[in-house]
């Protein structure tokens, strides 16, 4: 017996599908908005001063529940803020070298050729 065929009917459907996907995907990027890559000093002072005061906090709480652990009131709670002062440095140091490293090594060197005379 002979296999019937796929009728043309189906391969207009596929088509038809096929332009309604290209059609949607065209409206997503031309309805999608901008986003902008470059960072604020805004933006960047806000995740400085975030990821300081969390660490700070965050180490302050530790040494506040060790101090209730073993009762020995304010050492903990200070020790705790000391290291979260440390982690807190660490995490801005660490944070600007990435976000240094994102940028373009050269970009500086060829603003600055084209002052030259």
């Amino acid at each position: 017996m002979k296999k019937p065929q796929q009728s043309t009917s189906n391969q207009d459907e596929g088509d038809a599908l096929d332009a309604l996907g290209d059609k949607i995907k065209a409206a997503q990027t031309a309805h999608s908005p901008d986003i902008e890559q470059e960072r604020t000093g805004w933006a960047v002072g806000i995740r400085y001063a975030s990821d300081f005061s969390a660490a700070v906090i965050v180490g302050g709480l530790i040494g506040f529940g060790f101090d209730k652990l073993v009762n020995t009131m304010p050492w903990g709670m200070l020790v705790g803020i000391i290291f979260g002062f440390m982690a807190g440095t660490r995490n801005i140091v660490r944070t600007a070298k990435e976000m240094s490293a994102e940028t373009d090594p050269g970009q500086d060197l060829q603003e600055d050729e084209t002052d030259i005379p």
